[in-house]
């Protein structure tokens, strides 16, 4: 399942990671991931079995530098990365920002990838 390579290969750099939504209470450096599409080759026969989905990864820290850092760390541990699971991840976007939502004193950092992978 590629949410689990993402926990893992994310988790060594920043312990608190997270899919989708941060549990209540915790406090940054934390990281989050979100899968934003799915699309699947398709040839005229039908599916092909394989699928390129695009995951956001949000990196939340109280300062620049340090949000800065662990996407960076991120970036180079999953930009290129390939297993038995993973044809390809491939770093399509990446954005400083802050976060507006719930505690505008945090710095967010996002990544984007598009990997590819059997299904």
């Amino acid at each position: 399942m590629i949410e689990a390579t993402l926990t893992t290969k994310i988790s060594a750099i920043c312990p608190q990671t997270y899919p989708v939504v941060v549990p209540k209470g915790k406090k940054a450096p934390f990281v989050t991931y979100t899968r934003v599409s799915t699309p699947r080759l398709r040839s005229f026969e039908g599916p092909m079995g394989m699928a390129m989905p695009t995951f956001r990864v949000d990196v939340y820290a109280l300062e620049f530098d340090e949000a800065k850092g662990i996407a960076n760390r991120i970036r180079i541990a999953l930009d290129g990365y390939r297993d038995a699971e993973i044809s390809d991840c491939n770093l399509i976007n990446e954005q400083d920002l802050s976060d507006l939502t719930s505690n505008a004193d945090l710095t967010r950092i996002n990544l984007e990838f598009k990997i590819s992978h059997a299904e």
